[in-house]
C-alpha cells in the first residue's frame, strides 16, 4: 500500500483495499486550532496493533445511519441461518444447487463494513509504519518531524513526511468537519446519512456529536446474532475477530476528539481515499440540500 501504510487487521479480514492519496479539502470544511498530527520518523519497523477493539465496533455503529443497526442483526440473522443449511442440507427441502449458490446476507450489508474499517482508523492513535509514527494530540508532541493541524487543507506543498504521515492517520487525515446553524442541522444530516448509505458512496461515518450511545436493547440483539454466528464459524475463519469484538462492544461510543455543537464530522471510506474529491463533492452537495 502506498506510503508504508499498515492496516488493521479488521481491514486485512474483510478484504477491503484502499489507493492512499490526498485531494485538496472541499468548500465548507473548516480548520480547527488544537488537536494536531504529530508526524516522526522513526529508526526499523513498529508493529500495527492487529486487534479489533470493541470500541472500534462501537464508534463505528454510533456513526451509522439510525437503523443500521437493525439491518446488520438481521444480516447476521440469515447468514446463521445459511450456515446451518449448508452445514446440514438433508435437514431443509432444498433445491438440488440451493445450497452452494445461496448469497451470503452479510456481504449483502457491506455498507457496514466500510464504518467498521474507519472506526479501526479512528480510534488507532498512535498509528505506526515502517520508518513513520504518528500520534494525536492537543498540542505537538516534543521535537516532532512535522506537526500538522487537523482539518488544515492538503497543499501541493506538503513535503513527502506530511503526506506518508496524512496517509496512515488516512480517517482524521482526510476527514472533513463542517460547521454550521442548529436550524440547518437536521437537514444537512438527513442528507449525508442518505449518501452514506449507498454501496458507492464516499463517506464511511457521521458524528455530530464527540460520544454518545448506541440503542442498548438493539446492541443486545446484535450481540445474540453475533454470537450465533460465531458457533457456525470455523477457529481461523476471516470473520471471527471482528464478530467477537461485536459481542464485546458497550452502547457508549467516544470520539477521541472534542466536537463542538455547532459541528458535524465527516469521515471517508478506504475505498474512497483514491478518489477523494468525489467525497469532497458528496459533502458538498449535502450542504447545499440544507
Amino acid at each position: 500500500m502506498n506510503h508504508g501504510c499498515v492496516t488493521s487487521a479488521l481491514v486485512r479480514a474483510l478484504g477491503l483495499v484502499g489507493v492512499l492519496g490526498l485531494a485538496d479539502c472541499s468548500a465548507g470544511s473548516k480548520e480547527r486550532s488544537g488537536f494536531v498530527l504529530s508526524i516522526r520518523r522513526q529508526e526499523g519497523s513498529t508493529v500495527a496493533r492487529g486487534d479489533v477493539l470493541p470500541g472500534a465496533i462501537a464508534l463505528a455503529l454510533g456513526g451509522l445511519p439510525a437503523g443500521e443497526v437493525t439491518r446488520l442483526r438481521e444480516g447476521l440473522a440469515e447468514t446463521t441461518e445459511v450456515a446451518v443449511r449448508r452445514a446440514a442440507p438433508t435437514l431443509f427441502d432444498l433445491a438440488e444447487d440451493d445450497a452452494g449458490t445461496m448469497p451470503d446476507p452479510l456481504r449483502q450489508a457491506m455498507p457496514d463494513l466500510p464504518a467498521l474499517t474507519a472506526a479501526v482508523n479512528v480510534l488507532g492513535a498512535p498509528w505506526h509504519a515502517f520508518g513513520l509514527s504518528v500520534t494525536l494530540g492537543p498540542a505537538c508532541a516534543v521535537a516532532p518531524s512535522a506537526c500538522v493541524p487537523l482539518f488544515a487543507p492538503a497543499v501541493d506543498r506538503d513535503d513527502a513526511l506530511v503526506r506518508q504521515g496524512r496517509a496512515l492517520a488516512w480517517t482524521l487525515g482526510n476527514a472533513t468537519l463542517l460547521r454550521l446553524p442548529a436550524s440547518a442541522r437536521p437537514a444537512l444530516l438527513r442528507s449525508l446519512r442518505g449518501t452514506q448509505a449507498r454501496p458507492s458512496g464516499t463517506i464511511a461515518l457521521v458524528f455530530d456529536a464527540p460520544r454518545g450511545m448506541v440503542d442498548a436493547n438493539e446492541l443486545e440483539l446484535l450481540h445474540d446474532e453475533a454470537r450465533e454466528a460465531l458457533v457456525h464459524l470455523a477457529p481461523n475463519a476471516l470473520q471471527r475477530p471482528w464478530l467477537e469484538a461485536l459481542v464485546a462492544a458497550r452502547a457508549d461510543w467516544a470520539l477521541p476528539i472534542p466536537l463542538d455543537a455547532d459541528e458535524v464530522l465527516v469521515i471517508p471510506r478506504l475505498s474512497a481515499l483514491a478518489r477523494l474529491q468525489d467525497f469532497h463533492s458528496e459533502v458538498e452537495l449535502a450542504r447545499k440540500v440544507e
